[in-house]
């Protein structure tokens, strides 16, 4: 390993080429409706999600933003607790208050599409035909299409406009409030994991006085399986740690998914983000932050990549990109991956 690589990572940063010996697990942390995913073996991708919210049009715009404010990125790092580059990944909810409008502007959103299509197809033609059977005829059907009509798109609609005008209307800083703190960060540079404590003492049933830190290693990814409420199978991914019951949902950075592939491929992304012998994941949300990790630098040297692969890609070639994106994901098969880590913990 070159001298940038050992200055730049901390001694404990994970490596997948040297993970140490660990206590055997004694007792199950995941619960139940849930499988634990392999270790290693890992595939340089990452969930539809995670790419398709940096697109390289986004990236070209916050680009830009940077330009003409520098710093914007850092500060709204250090405002809102969150964080996404070459060092760790940390991630805070949106405060109440910017909840409330986005939650008013989606659900409102939602609803009155929802009715539109059900007021359309379903409701108009049964009004229509039953009021070809009444006494009043058609001007009692229109009375009441017009009625109904008022109480299902007047509230819906409102909410969906007022919600936008907040969200992309009005000056961010009214709207976008930081929440409390940090929830939890993956560290690339340490190699460790933290799940902040929100409220004092609330790991002082293990003996812990603050944060929960631990090793990357000391972590499985787990498959969580939430039966929607049609009865459907949805999916999420969890780590868990092995000897204590404290773990990380990773349902606010990907939402629940219809298959358990995007859980695999969001398990892959996180080893590779975390693992200094590999470079960086191959997605947009970390390519400016490349020249900057020593281990993705070397790698893009070799290889000569690009370094504006993403920034630079057209709208068709993005497609494509995601096109085979989301066959390859449809193809991982966690389950039937030999496990890196049973070679370092017994009774895993």
């Amino acid at each position: 390993m070159n001298t940038a690589v050992t200055t730049h990572y901390a001694e404990g940063a994970y490596d997948s080429r040297n993970i140490p010996k660990q206590p055997p697990q004694l007792h199950e942390q995941a619960g139940l409706l849930t499988r634990t995913l392999p270790w290693g073996s890992t595939e340089d991708i990452a969930p539809f999600s995670f790419i398709d919210d940096d697109s390289p049009e986004q990236l070209r715009e916050l680009e830009e933003d940077e330009r003409k404010k520098p710093g914007t990125r850092q500060r709204n790092e250090a405002i809102f607790h969150n964080a996404c580059n070459h060092l760790c990944y940390r991630r805070a909810h949106a405060s109440i208050w910017t909840q409330t409008w986005l939650y008013m502007w989606g659900v409102g959103r939602a609803l009155f599409l929802i009715g539109v299509v059900l007021y359309l197809f379903m409701f108009m033609p049964i009004m229509i035909y039953m009021g070809s059977n009444t006494v009043g005829g058609i001007s009692g059907v229109v009375d009441s299409l017009i009625i109904s009509a008022c109480w299902v798109f007047i509230p819906t609609l409102s909410c969906w406009l007022i919600g936008h005008i907040a969200v992309y209307r009005l000056p961010s800083h009214w709207i976008l409030k930081p929440s409390e703190g940090p929830l939890w960060e993956l560290n690339r540079q340490t190699g460790q994991v933290t799940v902040f404590a929100r409220k004092p003492g609330q790991f002082a049933h293990l003996g812990i006085e603050g944060d929960f830190v631990r090793p990357f290693y000391e972590f499985d990814a787990c498959v969580h399986i939430l039966p929607s409420r049609q009865g459907l199978p949805q999916y999420s991914l969890h780590l868990v740690h092995r000897y204590q019951s404290v773990a990380i949902d990773f349902k606010p950075v990907t939402g629940l998914q219809s298959s358990e592939q995007a859980c695999f491929a969001l398990w892959d992304m996180w080893q590779n983000y975390m693992d200094i012998s590999h470079p960086l994941p191959e997605i947009p949300t970390w390519e400016e932050f490349r020249p900057l990790d020593p281990t993705t630098s070397e790698h893009d040297r070799l290889t000569g990549r690009n370094p504006r692969y993403w920034r630079d890609m057209d709208k068709e070639t993005y497609k494509n990109v995601i096109d085979e994106l989301l066959i390859r994901i449809q193809k991982l098969d966690a389950f039937s991956r030999p496990n890196l880590m049973s070679q370092h913990v017994r009774n895993l």
